[in-house]
């Protein structure tokens, strides 16, 4: 597996370098917050643990690039805070009861992740206009920066890439030669952060920013 997570990450470093190579139709930053949360799901008795979502930043730099009527490219480089709360202390299951599972809940601890993240997408705007909304799609590849957890089982063997699947839309106001705009996304994993068979933990995570668009070209 870590021999295609290599692979694919560096067709993704492929793409955002065509991408930012090419003279760019407009960069600009855009930042807000965040709300993360996390899946433990325990697979063979098909139970996933109770968690809470986590409050964060989120920071990107971005540049367009194959700009034409309706449809670009963008590749945007962020920071972002994943990670869940939860005060459940340990869990056992009861084989020989139906595989009954039983919930210990104590202090709630925290584990934070905070990644680098690279995603080139593709840029849709259906409309013409100085008001129009716009719909982003396309690959992710999270590179961890730093790990925390406050509880006395902190994960182990965190992946260092993960690669996910990026959404957004959001609604922009052009000017002569910059825009403002509002920023809704979506993020999802392909892989887990951590885990193999029984538990397998997975990263969740909705943004809303507000940026600056400075067009460079037509």
């Amino acid at each position: 597996m870590k021999r295609r997570l290599l692979i694919i990450a560096s067709i993704l470093l492929a793409a955002s370098n065509t991408v930012c190579s090419q003279f760019p139709a407009s960069a600009g930053v855009k930042a807000g917050i965040s709300v993360a949360n996390q899946s433990y799901k325990f697979t063979p008795i098909d139970y996933t643990m109770a968690t809470e979502p986590v409050w964060g930043p989120a920071v990107s730099i971005f540049m367009e690039a194959f700009r034409g009527k309706h449809f670009s490219f963008q590749a945007d480089l962020s920071f972002a805070r994943k990670g869940s709360s939860t005060s459940v202390e340990s869990i056992t299951v009861n084989h020989l009861d139906n595989d009954r599972v039983s919930v210990t809940e104590g202090e709630t601890t925290t584990s934070a992740f905070n990644y680098l993240s690279l995603s080139p997408m593709a840029r849709y705007r259906p409309g013409q206009g100085s008001v129009r909304g716009y719909f982003l799609l396309g690959p992710r590849m999270d590179i961890l920066l730093k790990y925390n957890s406050d509880s006395d089982y902190p994960l182990e063997d965190q992946n260092a890439i993960i690669l996910g699947l990026t959404l957004g839309a959001g609604l922009e106001y052009s000017l002569q030669k910059m825009a403002l705009f509002t920023e809704l996304q979506y993020q999802g994993d392909f892989y887990p952060v951590c885990g193999v068979d029984p538990l397998l933990v997975n990263n969740h995570m909705i943004s809303l920013t507000l940026g600056i668009r400075y067009f460079v070209s037509d």
